[in-house]
């Protein structure tokens, strides 16, 4: 399966990461409405200070709505202008990487390559 931002992932030993197989429900913040700026990983947005690590070329999704909400709650006041929202997702296998470290809240994905994202999640509201 080809991923988005192949050539860079592919450059970095060992990634991408190991994928948590089955299908999962994840939540990410995003802006609203949605756009493609949503779904920017750190490595491009921060260039070049994450470029040669592997996780920020995935994207930051949570396994529950609340903790998606206290990240954004403790959002900068700078990425609260641009991030004010969650949305919900459920992930295949088909759809990309879900990689997990230790924290079983937190996962990044690793969209394949041509994933309509825009149509993949959607904005939610569980409070």
């Amino acid at each position: 399966m080809e991923l988005n931002f192949h050539e860079q992932i592919k450059s970095i030993e060992k990634c991408p990461l190991d994928n948590h197989e089955g299908e999962k429900t994840l939540f990410r913040c995003v802006e609203n409405p949605i756009s493609t700026n949503s779904f920017i990983p750190q490595a491009v947005l921060l260039k070049p200070k994450f470029q040669d690590y592997c996780i920020a070329w995935g994207l930051s999704v949570f396994t529950n709505y609340e903790h998606a909400n206290q990240i954004l709650n403790n959002l900068s006041k700078s990425k609260k202008v641009k991030y004010s929202a969650i949305a919900k997702s459920t992930i295949t296998d088909e759809d990309g990487i879900k990689h997990c470290l230790t924290d079983k809240n937190h996962y990044t994905f690793f969209p394949k390559k041509d994933l309509d994202l825009l149509t993949k999640f959607t904005i939610v509201n569980e409070d």
